[in-house]
């Protein structure tokens, strides 16, 4: 575990973690909790060979993903791709800004991944892809986004977190809807 922390620290920037659940000196959920405390939003894989009810949501309510070993390239590359996918949002303020209506609106995962990929501009057949689901699955996703956030369309607020975080409107911390404009 600490070789893990001494590499999160000596690297400001990463794309994503994959980490064990059962590391030779630590537990992996004590380092997922530092990962939030030092880096918020990287994304965070945990891979295990533990299935435990109580350890699934605990890592998802950390923000997490969980995977049960042995992984497959099935259950890494959409890992791998969301990563990426949220690595290329590289505006801090707009990252901060997808944070905190996260936190607000009370977005799952899956919410969150759509409205950080609809930021870069994907169309629904391209977050399907990007997502590995069905366009039909996407589609009953942003329906889900939408309602919470009382947007129009996912266009209509991706356009709000961009524009919200390019005028400095949400400074982290502060109150914030997705209806601001």
């Amino acid at each position: 575990m600490q070789a893990a922390r001494d590499k999160l620290e000596n690297h400001a920037e990463w794309t994503g973690v994959v980490l064990d659940l059962i590391l030779p000196d630590g537990y992996g959920l004590d380092l997922l909790a530092e990962i939030r405390q030092t880096h918020g939003g990287l994304p965070v894989l945990v891979l295990t060979g533990e299935l435990n009810r109580d350890v699934v949501n605990k890592v998802q309510t950390m923000r997490g993903e969980y995977v049960c070993k042995p992984a497959s390239a099935d259950n890494l590359n959409p890992f791998i791709q969301r990563a990426l996918a949220q690595e290329r949002v590289d505006d801090v303020a707009i990252g901060q800004r997808i944070e905190h209506l996260a936190r607000q609106l009370k977005l799952t995962r899956r919410e969150t991944e759509l409205l950080t990929l609809s930021v870069d501009g994907l169309s629904r057949k391209e977050l399907a892809e990007a997502l590995g689901v069905a366009e039909n699955t996407v589609k009953a996703q942003i329906r889900s986004l939408l309602k919470k956030s009382g947007a129009r369309s996912l266009a209509t607020l991706a356009q709000k977190v961009i524009k919200g975080a390019t005028r400095d409107t949400v400074p982290p911390g502060a109150p914030a809807s997705a209806s601001d404009g």
